[in-house]
């Protein structure tokens, strides 16, 4: 059986049509060989004792409890799902801060808009919401530039580098898209002695995951460089509560969403569940499915 945390639109129930689906019935629980949800708690696992599998419908998963995961239960996430959307988003911020969009003041809106085409876009996360971004900066005559824990040639990046290029792309980029998930290796890669090596007038976009920048350092930066800007769709202590201690929305050179790029809609939630029942069906079909969470990048 398969379990639906959430109410699936008909075309997910489509793709499921096979097997037996049980949606929000957390009684059933017990009969369950896979798990769908935004978020798994302990109390799910350990209410599922023929549990196989886990699909989120989210592509991140730094908020699974992995330590209350019992080994050999397959983690699936829903990378993909959201690239279009999220990739727009990050154009949205890139732009409001690269061309001062609402600054009604002309001395300070004089100073705001940065040409994008010929400059150079370094996007740190090469997948799906990465692509997505750096093809969309092709489109105004940018110059693009990738970073990856396993590189591979794209046509929409000129180059693609792996981490430890990081440091020298950092200084020479004049606009910046941060799409990387957060685990142990990311979080905090941004911190105070790499942000130091950034251009002054940098724009910074963050849509992948907030811990993935240090928190008091770009707050600093932000204070102490005012032509450079930042902004963010995701927030420090996710998924604890959404937010920062910082008081960032008081600052002229931060642009801030309340993490809406993603699953915020109805539309953009429909079609990632589509996605990861699509996931799912290939497992039951076959014992595999794509976007398999390697565990030890978490714990």
């Amino acid at each position: 059986m398969i379990f639906s945390a959430e109410r699936l639109p008909e075309a997910a129930r489509e793709v499921l049509k096979k097997w037996e689906v049980v949606e929000e019935d957390a009684s059933r629980l017990g009969e369950a060989e896979v798990i769908m949800a935004w978020r798994v708690v302990p109390e799910m696992i350990a209410s599922a004792p023929k549990l196989k599998a886990i699909q989120t419908f989210s592509a991140g998963v730094d908020h699974l409890p992995f330590t209350a995961i019992p080994k050999g239960v397959r983690i699936f996430s829903n990378a993909g799902a959201y690239s279009v959307p999220v990739a727009e988003h990050a154009w949205a911020l890139l732009l409001h801060l690269a061309k001062g969009v609402n600054v009604m003041d002309k001395q300070k809106a004089v100073n705001y808009p940065r040409q994008l085409h010929g400059k150079t876009l370094l996007v740190l996360g090469a997948g799906g919401i990465g692509q997505e971004i750096a093809r969309i900066g092709k489109c105004f005559g940018m110059r693009t530039q990738g970073i990856s824990r396993h590189p591979r040639q794209s046509p929409v990046f000129d180059e693609v580098y792996g981490i430890q290029s990081l440091d020298d792309l950092l200084s020479h980029a004049d606009f910046i898209a941060i799409a990387l998930p957060l685990n142990k290796e990311s979080r905090n890669l941004l911190d105070a002695r790499r942000l130091s090596l950034l251009k002054d007038d940098c724009v910074m976009v963050n849509v992948g995951r907030g811990d993935v920048v240090d928190q008091q350092a770009i707050y600093d930066l932000l204070k102490r460089k005012r032509e450079f800007r930042y902004g963010t769709d995701v927030w420090w202590h996710e998924p604890q509560g959404e937010g920062a201690h910082l008081p960032f929305t008081h600052l002229e050179n931060f642009a801030g969403t309340p993490h809406i790029a993603g699953g915020a809609s109805k539309e953009t939630a429909d079609l990632a569940k589509i996605a990861a029942s699509r996931n799912v069906a290939k497992f039951m079909e076959t014992g595999s499915a794509d976007n398999e969470v390697n565990v030890t990048d978490y714990t």
